[in-house]
């Protein structure tokens, strides 16, 4: 009789995976398969060993069974993290792979070691094959293991609710029961001397209100609903692209609006003549647009893309682009613009108004800070009119397609918020009358990140977001050394935003000819010449040789200084 009811438990976890993965598909994680997965390895063991006319067809049944039942409990540990929105750390999953492992692999020893089981026979009972088995001193594992799974999902219950996730704790409960009761089934069957099917009774109650608890993941799951609503309604895309331009893929959406796109070959550059769109990812991938959105028109439609970073790493970022059609409210816009130019008109000169207003708050909390600095007053003044001559210089005697106008404004503007995290310096090491000790130099050196980290929260709101990530850049960055021995974050090359490299020649250059506590000012000479050295080392070499041509300019603006 028992026969039959293993080879039914078996069919039915087999019907319950192939439920799962042809109704769930991707809305669930992929435990759940690996879960349901080995269950039906396990049972697949037991059905093979109650038929078993051999002692070596039971010992290997035996095995089958425990390269399921060696994973089940960790995959239903997972499940519950993934339930109660609690991630394992990986060192912690690790532990338990090896675990697992390591009971699969002695109770796969049988007849080779004695350490799992000293020795093993053939039962029947009922009309039903069994193993025998005399426990060796390494079977102890196989409890402790199930033990400790369930310990940790207690674990993961409890702590999801001292810190109040947003989680259904009767779910989270149901599985922590099911995962206590296949606990006990397997320390029952144990004690048990008569053959009793617990452990695949238990696995069949689990996986039974599995499904059920998987029903309402899916009711419940508004990110699949929303995605398939996007997908169906076709009002938006998106395009993937590495930070070397290569072309990742994108949607059939993306594909639909742009047949450049279409076109295009995973895994090559993406390439395409005339392409607004194409130019503008470019665009953005190469640091040159630092928008966050722009609107391009294909034919007569009008479509916003959006840039974000999906993955951001030092050699190899992935570049999400997101398409949406906004044809219509484009035209809606340029429809009220046209009733609205006087009102519209008096909103810019307002604008204008409180930019500058805004403008003047920054320059004198600049200066506010700098008066705390007893070492070198002017600083901010001189160093902010520097970088105004530089960029004045870079806009006319060059064609760098980073140095827009909106750029070299917005540099300006930020010049003077490079020190702003000097007010964070105490006092007593902001105007020590000497050179600094190593302590001090090391707390000094926390000015920059300190600094960028006020300057986004006082410009969160401003209305001009590349103004606002330019000021937190220069703040943030205008230490940084071309070869990566600067600091905070010790970045290197390209990595350096193009505004920090160039406050950073401007502030070196004051510091070199005015006159400090600790030095006398340098000549023109001398300041040049260590500029100069500092070329690919400290410096952005090719900005670093733009520099050297403001020379004369340079020089008329520290002359009417002396005067």
């Amino acid at each position: 009789m028992f026969d039959f009811v293993y080879t039914l438990f078996f069919i039915f976890s087999f019907i319950y995976l192939f439920i799962l993965l042809a109704v769930f598909r991707n809305r669930v994680s992929v435990y759940y398969v690996m879960l349901f997965s080995t269950i039906l390895i396990t049972n697949y063991g037991f059905m093979q060993l109650t038929s078993a006319t051999s002692l070596e067809a039971a010992v290997f049944a035996n095995q089958t069974t425990y390269l399921g039942s060696s994973f089940v409990s960790f995959f239903t540990l997972m499940c519950l993290a993934d339930l109660c929105k609690t991630p394992i750390k990986v060192w912690v999953q690790t532990v338990f792979i090896i675990f697992g492992s390591a009971i699969f692999f002695f109770s796969s020893s049988t007849g080779v070691l004695d350490l799992y089981y000293k020795d093993v026979f053939l039962i029947s009972s009922h009309g039903v094959t069994t193993l025998g088995k005399i426990y060796g001193p390494m079977h102890a594992l196989f409890p402790l293991y199930l033990g400790s799974a369930v310990s940790g999902g207690y674990f993961i219950i409890i702590k999801s609710f001292f810190n109040k996730k947003n989680v259904s704790y009767k779910n989270s409960l149901l599985l922590m029961i099911l995962m206590t009761l296949c606990f006990a089934s397997y320390i029952l069957e144990g004690v048990i001397s008569v053959h009793v099917p617990l452990v695949p009774v238990a696995y069949f109650i689990t996986e039974t209100a599995l499904m059920s608890l998987l029903r309402k993941i899916k009711l419940y799951d508004v990110r699949s609903y929303s995605s398939d609503f996007l997908e169906e309604t076709k009002t938006s895309g998106f395009i993937l692209c590495n930070s070397r331009g290569i072309f990742l893929g994108c949607d059939e959406t993306a594909k639909l609006w742009f047949e450049e796109i279409e076109r295009q070959k995973i895994d090559y550059t993406l390439e395409a003549q005339n392409s607004q769109l194409v130019d503008q990812i470019k665009k953005w991938i190469s640091g040159e647009t630092k928008q966050q959105s722009v609107f391009i028109t294909k034919g007569d439609r009008i479509f916003e893309v959006k840039h974000s970073l999906l993955r951001q790493r030092k050699n190899n970022s992935i570049h999400c682009f997101y398409l949406r059609d906004d044809t219509k409210q484009q035209h809606h816009t340029k429809l009220v613009e046209n009733y609205n130019t006087k009102l519209e008109n008096a909103v810019n000169a307002k604008t204008a108004k409180l930019r500058k207003i805004q403008n003047d708050i920054i320059v004198s909390m600049a200066s506010i800070v700098e008066n705390r600095d007893n070492n070198t007053g002017g600083h901010v003044a001189r160093s902010s009119k520097v970088v105004e001559i530089f960029v004045k210089y870079l806009r006319k005697k060059t064609n760098s397609p980073i140095v827009t106008r909106e750029f070299a404004e917005c540099v300006k503007k930020a010049a003077p918020l490079h020190d702003f995290g000097k007010i964070a310096v105490p006092d007593e090491i902001l105007n020590k009358p000497g050179k600094f000790t190593a302590e001090e130099y090391a707390k000094m050196k926390e000015h920059p990140e300190k600094g960028s980290v006020l300057v986004k929260k006082i410009l969160k709101n401003a209305d001009d977001p590349v103004f606002a990530q330019i000021a937190v850049n220069v703040a943030h960055f205008h230490h940084e050394k071309w070869d990566g021995t600067g600091y905070p974050n010790g970045l290197a090359g390209e990595e350096i935003p193009y505004e920090a490299r160039i406050m950073a020649l401007a502030d070196v250059f004051d510091a070199l000819v005015s006159k400090r506590v600790y030095k006398e000012s340098f000549s023109y000479d001398k300041a040049f010449e260590i500029i100069e050295e500092s070329l690919g080392s400290h410096f952005d070499p090719e900005l670093c040789t733009a520099f050297l041509e403001c020379r004369k300019e340079l020089e008329e603006l520290y002359d009417s200084y002396s005067d």
